[in-house]
C-alpha cells in the first residue's frame, strides 16, 4: 500500500495524470542571495497577462493583474494557456530577465545607486501599510510614504501613534500621510501629526478651498508636495503658501503608456505641446515657470501605485546622502533639493563641483559636469538655464552613456538644471535634476509672473461659471485668487 501511494504521488507530481505541475521559480540577486522580485507572465504574443491562481502571491497592483505579482524568493507559479515565458524585474537598477520557468533566476544590477550615495524614494503611493515591506523589497526601493487618508477614504483608523516603520535593511515606509484631490487639483501631505480635515471628491469638489487644507496640514508639521502643476488651482495655493516640492516625474508617466491629458486640470495648448512628448515638455515648462517666478522648490516623483497602472517606484526620486540612509536624512535631502527624479535613466550633475540644491554666490559663469547612464539607449541630455536649453549632449558610441563638461553663463537669482531622455516606444522615459541656484535672492522674471497672473485670471473665470457653490463661497474663492495674484506682482 505504501509503494502504491508513492507511485501515485509520483504520477501526479510529474503531470502524467491530471494537471501538470506548476513551475517552480527561485530568485537570487547579483550576489546569489534570495530576494523578492516582480514576476509577470507573458502571453503568446509576449505581452503581460494575468497569472492564473496568483491569489496567494502579493499583487503589484490591486486592480491590474497584468502588472504581475511579488515572488518572495521562490514560489510555484501557474502559466495561462499558451504562455511559456515570464519576465522578472526588480525596480530601476536591475536588468529585467525573460525566461521559461521552472528554474533559478539570478538578477543583475546595471547600476548600484546606493553604492554611489544615492537613495531612492517614491512620494505617491496608495497601498495598505501591511503590503509595503514586500513591495519595497521587490522594487528595490528604499523609502515610500504610503497615503492612508485620501479625501474621505482611509485605510488606517485610528491615526497611529507609530508612524514610521523599517522594512528590512535600509528600507522604510511611513503611514502619517494624506492627499487632498478635488476640483482645485491635488496635493500630498507627509508627516502630519494628525490628519487635517479632508473633503469628499464627490459632491461639492470646489469648496472649501485647497489652501484651507494646506494651512491646517502645515500647522500639523506637514511636508507639502504640489502633486502636479497642471491643476487649475496650482498658482493660487502656491502663491498663498509655497510648497516644499513640485511634481515633475508625475503619475501620468506610466510604465507602458502615457496619460498625456491634463485630467480635470487646465488644458494645455496642444499646438505648442503635441502628444506624449508635448505633455512631458509641458510638465517641465510649468515647473520652470514657478522657478522663474522666484519659487525655489525641488522636483519630486511619484508613481501612484495602487491607483494608476504603475509598479511601486516606477517614478522615483534619488536623494544624495553623505552618510547612512535614514528616512529623516532622506527627507532632509529631498527638501534641500539634493536629488534628481527619474523613470529610467540616471543623471548626475555638478555645478562648480556642487550638487543640485546648492546656492552658489557671485557667479556669472560656472563649470558644469554632467553624466547620464541608462540600461537602454539614451537619446540626449540637456542643460537648462532659467528654463531655456543652453547645451545639448549626445550619447557615446554604445548609446548608454552621456558625459560632458562645459562653461555656462548664468545670472544672479537664476538657476540651472539638467535633464536626459532614454528611448522608449511606449512612454516618455527621462531623468531631471532639481536646480542649482545662483545667489540668495531669487530672480522673479516678469514674463513668468505675468503668465501666473493670467492663469489665475482664467481660474477666476472658471470659478465664476461654477454652478454647485453658493455666492458666498464663490466670493471667498475669488478673494483668494486676488490675494494670490498680488503675490505674483
Amino acid at each position: 500500500m505504501t509503494v502504491l501511494r508513492l507511485l501515485l504521488a509520483l504520477v501526479f507530481a510529474t503531470g502524467l495524470f491530471g494537471q501538470p505541475p506548476r513551475p517552480h521559480l527561485r530568485l537570487l540577486d547579483e550576489k546569489g542571495r534570495p530576494v523578492a522580485a516582480r514576476v509577470q507572465v507573458l502571453d503568446a504574443d509576449g505581452k503581460p497577462a494575468a497569472m492564473p491562481g496568483s491569489a496567494a502571491l502579493a499583487p503589484i497592483h490591486p486592480r491590474n493583474a497584468a502588472l504581475g505579482v511579488v515572488v518572495d524568493r521562490e514560489a510555484d507559479i501557474e502559466l495561462p494557456s499558451g504562455a511559456t515565458r515570464v519576465r522578472i524585474s526588480r525596480g530601476t537598477e536591475y536588468l529585467p530577465v525573460e525566461t521559461s520557468p521552472p528554474g533559478t533566476v539570478r538578477l543583475r544590477r546595471w547600476i548600484d545607486m546606493a553604492g554611489r550615495g544615492w537613495w531612492s524614494g517614491d512620494l505617491h503611493v496608495h497601498r495598505v501599510p501591511a503590503e509595503m515591506p514586500l513591495l519595497l523589497e521587490a522594487a528595490d526601493l528604499h523609502f515610500a510614504p504610503t497615503i492612508t487618508r485620501w479625501n474621505d477614504q482611509s485605510n488606517l483608523d485610528p491615526w497611529p501613534e507609530r508612524r514610521l516603520y523599517t522594512a528590512g535593511t535600509n528600507r522604510a515606509y511611513s503611514v502619517d500621510n494624506c492627499e487632498d484631490e478635488r476640483g482645485w487639483g491635488a496635493a500630498l501631505f507627509f508627516g502630519v501629526k494628525s490628519p487635517p480635515r479632508l473633503y469628499a471628491m464627490k459632491g461639492n469638489r470646489e469648496y472649501p478651498p485647497g489652501i484651507s487644507v494646506w494651512r491646517e496640514a502645515r500647522d500639523k508639521g506637514a511636508y507639502i508636495d504640489l502633486e502636479k502643476a497642471i491643476w487649475w488651482g496650482a498658482p493660487v495655493v502656491a502663491g498663498l503658501m509655497a510648497p516644499d516640492s513640485i511634481g515633475v516625474a508625475v503619475n501620468h508617466f506610466l510604465e507602458s503608456s502615457m496619460m498625456d491629458s491634463e485630467a480635470w486640470g487646465r488644458p494645455r495648448d496642444v499646438g505648442k505641446y503635441p502628444g506624449a512628448e508635448g505633455f512631458a515638455r509641458y510638465v517641465f515648462d510649468l515647473y520652470y515657470l514657478y522657478l522663474n517666478a522666484g519659487l525655489r522648490a525641488p522636483a519630486s516623483a511619484g508613481s501612484a501605485n495602487g491607483v494608476l497602472h504603475n509598479p511601486l517606484g516606477y517614478n522615483r526620486s534619488y536623494v544624495y546622502l553623505a552618510g547612512r540612509f535614514s528616512p529623516e536624512s532622506w527627507w532632509a535631502g529631498q527638501k534641500a533639493g539634493r536629488n534628481f527624479v527619474t523613470n529610467g535613466p540616471m543623471l548626475f550633475l555638478k555645478v562648480g563641483g556642487k550638487l543640485p540644491g546648492t546656492v552658489i554666490e557671485g557667479a556669472n559663469e560656472v563649470s558644469v559636469k554632467l553624466e547620464a547612464l541608462a540600461a537602454g539607449e539614451l537619446e540626449k541630455a540637456e542643460v537648462v538655464v532659467d528654463g531655456a536649453v543652453v547645451k545639448t549632449l549626445a550619447p557615446s558610441a554604445d548609446r548608454r552613456r552621456i558625459s560632458g563638461q562645459a562653461r555656462i553663463k548664468v545670472r544672479p537669482g537664476g538657476w540651472l538644471a539638467a535633464r536626459c531622455f532614454e528611448k522608449s516606444p511606449v512612454t516618455i522615459r527621462f531623468a531631471h535634476t532639481s536646480p542649482v541656484y545662483f545667489g540668495r535672492t531669487p530672480r522673479r522674471a516678469p514674463e513668468a509672473l505675468e503668465s501666473l497672473r493670467a492663469w489665475i485670471d482664467a481660474e477666476m473665470e472658471r470659478i465664476r461659471r461654477l454652478a454647485n457653490i453658493t455666492e458666498t463661497q464663490r466670493e471667498e474663492l475669488l478673494a483668494l485668487c486676488r490675494q494670490a495674484r498680488r503675490a505674483y506682482q
